[in-house]
């Protein structure tokens, strides 16, 4: 059942690619794509997608004092252009190299696209979450982005208020682990991100609400526990102190609220890979849960992402 890990945990993140929609959830995440980047000292790609379906809402009219922007796009290009280059100008003040991308086309499509032509090896993106259009848009991109990346991706949710200091202190890391494949890839970058970090972390499983009755309970809890000790390498105790949690509930709000007991800075998942497209607007996982009601960002890895160390 165990996947134990044998690798170097340290990984390399050369290249951050942040998604830009000048909003102020996409400003949150530019700041931690700029911690990470600083940390890391990463090249930070910054795109901004122009996608027709929706430059044609009424919120985004707004923008451009009510007026319908898509009779004007050459003007909207310029515009965004000159707000792209002010973010890219904000990066380098800081001391983060950062190219500016601007494209046109479908959001993930061209977020997917750009990833692979730059060799991202971390996409970091906002997430509306709850409201019902945003959630047809940004939501779903940052859904379909978590689950057909071949890089790993940092998600700022809706909940995510705390913004980084000048480079991001995670003093608390939460993996979060079904013992399936897709899950097992992601411990490597959960043991190497509390490592690089000198942060704690917590390896948690969580169990269906109807095994807390049974009767053998104590002997699912130490079974558990015992396959959540094997996740973690033996040299990995001289840097910090695991702790093991066995959870019952559903899953997504077993781990949110374990997060926020614990005082997390980030949540690590495995999420299952899939094809563009297959995903639906209105059938949310265990990930995209956590995603929107997580207080701190949640780091993604899909079961077929090659691990960079």
């Amino acid at each position: 059942m165990s996947f134990v890990l044998t690798k170097p945990t340290h990984i390399a993140i050369r290249n951050i690619l942040v998604a830009v929609d000048f909003s102020r959830l996409s400003d949150r995440a530019m700041d931690y794509a700029l911690s990470f980047a600083r940390r890391y000292d990463s090249t930070l790609i910054a795109a901004h997608v122009i996608s027709p379906a929706l430059y044609a809402t009424p919120s985004t009219a707004s923008m451009f004092g009510g007026i319908d922007p898509l009779p004007y796009l050459d003007s909207v290009r310029r515009e965004l252009k000159h707000r792209l280059e002010e973010f890219t100008n904000t990066a380098a003040d800081s001391g983060v190299k950062c190219v500016p991308e601007l494209v046109e086309g479908g959001i993930a499509e061209q977020l997917r696209f750009i990833a692979e032509a730059r060799d991202a090896d971390l996409i970091v993106i906002g997430t509306h979450g709850a409201e019902r259009w945003n959630r047809l848009v940004m939501g779903s991109v940052a859904e379909s982005i978590a689950h057909t990346s071949k890089c790993p991706v940092l998600t700022v949710g809706p909940r995510v208020f705390r913004r980084p200091k000048f480079e991001a202190s995670l003093r608390h890391v939460i993996y979060a682990t079904d013992f399936s494949a897709d899950s097992a890839h992601a411990a490597p970058y959960a043991l190497s991100l509390a490592e690089e970090y000198d942060a704690k972390i917590t390896l948690v499983h969580v169990l269906p609400p109807e095994l807390r009755a049974q009767n053998d309970r104590e002997r699912l809890t130490n079974f558990f526990k015992t396959e959540l000790e094997k996740l973690v390498p033996e040299d990995a105790q001289d840097w910090c102190e695991p702790e093991f949690v066995l959870e019952y509930g559903g899953s997504g709000e077993a781990i949110v609220e374990l997060a926020e007991e614990r005082a997390a800075d980030l949540i690590v998942l495995g999420t299952r890979k899939s094809n563009a497209g297959v995903l639906t607007y209105f059938k949310s996982g265990v990930a995209y849960q956590v995603m929107c009601r997580a207080e701190c960002p949640v780091f993604t890895v899909t079961g077929e992402q090659e691990y960079r160390g």
